[in-house]
Formats: structure tokens, sequence, C-alpha cells
């Protein structure tokens, strides 16, 4: 993994997280970012004096300074394991190494759960922070075989921390969203980056003319449409009609999604996050 894969994050809110980590967090403790004046014997730490301030006390107390603690946060991918995503694989483990790497660089504990019908084994790695463990588990998904049926979104719920922590949501999301809705209000207090795959051979890269044959990922069905200036209008149409549904329904909750065309880039995700801190 170069340093071109890693990409750097922050939560939209302070981590409550006891462990000191690189996140500005809620505690107070030694740190380097100055949040309060608090009395003496609340932080008994007679080095944090602040004489001014003690002198300035309206009751004659010294005060010490406090800072606010960086902490660390968990870092969870929840992936949809449909048989819709098989053909996106590969862009799927590019996003599983690009985000655990960055989540190790900062020392954060890495999760991935595989949500695939309600039946099926889960494919689940909690609490990562060795690159032993992360490889094992990848050449263990390359081999996996993804369910010809929705997500089960709700099998993850019972796994996600407590604590507020940093959620990637990723999937091609081709099916009705009324599937997800059941799970959004459960992770508002995490803050979810939805991921959206898509390969733009789907729908930009279509001929103008000439017969194209479409499989259906889940039930295998097979359709052989002509292609025509007209119709090829009208599936772009529907993927830009698609995308502003999307855009719609997690803004409702709170986030942004973005979108993933045909390869990862963590670039992307670096901007993305920028541009929400801006």
């Amino acid at each position: 993994m170069t340093p071109d894969h890693i990409f750097q994050y922050r939560l939209a809110m302070p981590s409550c997280r006891v462990y000191p980590g690189a996140h500005v967090g809620r505690m107070v403790s030694s740190g380097h970012l100055f949040k309060q004046h608090e009395p003496l014997i609340a932080h008994p730490d007679p080095r944090r004096i602040d004489l001014r301030a003690s002198v300035l006390d309206v009751f004659g107390q010294y005060r010490v300074r406090v800072y606010q603690q960086h902490s660390l946060i968990d870092v969870l991918l929840l992936a949809d394991l449909s048989t819709s995503m098989g053909q996106n694989k590969a862009l799927l483990l590019d996003c599983l190494e690009s985000i655990a790497e960055s989540a190790f660089s900062y020392g954060d504990r890495f999760s991935f759960i595989g949500c695939g019908s309600e039946t099926s084994a889960r494919y689940q790695l909690s609490h990562c922070q060795q690159r032993g463990a992360l490889r094992a588990f990848s050449q263990q998904l390359q081999t996996a075989r993804f369910t010809p049926q929705n997500p089960h979104w709700q099998s993850a719920l019972p796994h996600l921390p407590s604590r507020p922590s940093l959620v990637f949501l990723l999937s091609d999301f081709h099916f009705d969203l009324s599937i997800l809705s059941p799970i959004m209000p459960q992770l508002r207090q995490h803050d979810v980056i939805p991921l959206v795959i898509w390969q733009t051979g789907d729908y930009e890269q279509l001929p103008e003319w000439g017969l194209v044959s479409f499989q259906d990922s889940e039930s295998r069905a097979t359709r052989t449409l002509f292609m025509r200036p007209a119709l090829r209008r009208t599936i772009v149409q529907r993927f830009q009609k698609r995308r502003r549904q999307l855009q719609s329904f997690f803004r409702r909750y709170g986030c942004e999604p973005m979108f993933l065309q045909d390869r990862f880039q963590a670039a992307q995700l670096q901007a993305y996050f920028l541009q929400r801190a801006a």
C-alpha cells in the first residue's frame, strides 16, 4: 500500500473515546488545544496554574488551564455483498485496503462488516490494527461468493460501536431504498459516508446503435435491446435521476454520498473530507 492510497479524515463531531489518539475529542487532559480554565481543586495539577486567571478570579481560587485531549475513533466499512456487487469486487477490495490503511496511519481501529442475504454467512473483521490480519481477511474476501438477494443491513446493527464512529456505507445501491430506511435513524449517532459504486459502462459508454445484451446481476435474467440514440439518452437520464434520488435520500439523514465510478481513488476521498471541513 503506497502513500497515494492513504487519505486523511476526521469525524464531523468530537470523539468521546478516552484513549489518546489523533482526533479532536471531548475529554480534557494533557493536550495542545486549550479548552478552558478550571479550579485547581477540580484539576489538581499545579504545573498548569494560570496566574493571570487566578488573580482575576472573583472567588480568589487558583485557576488551571485544561486542554482538549485528542482521542482515537473507530472506523467501519459496511459493504453490500449482494451479487450485483460481484463485478465491483476489485473496487471493493481497493476501498477496504485504503480505508483500513488510512485508519492504521492514525492509530485507529478498523472493522469490516459484509452484508449479504439474511441467511448467508457474514464476513466480518473486528477492531483490526494489524496489517497481517487485514491481508488474510482480504484474501478470504477475494474468494467470497456474493448472494443473489438484497443486502440484509439490519444484521450489522448489533455489531456497531456504541460511541460515535466513522462509518463508510459501500454499495451500488441498485435496490429499493426502503430496505435501507430502517437502519438510517440508528446510524445517526455515527458519521456516515455513503460510497456509491457505479460502472460508466452501464450507461455512459453504451453505443448509439446496435444490439446490446443486459443481464440482471441478481436474477441472471438476460435481455437484448436494440440500442438507438433515444434509448441511450433515456438510460443516461435514468441514472442521473437515480443519482439525485440517492443524494436526496442521504441528505435527509445529514450525510452526503460520494460516487465512485469505475475505480477507487484515495484522492477523491481526501477531497471529500477537505470540502466538508471547509
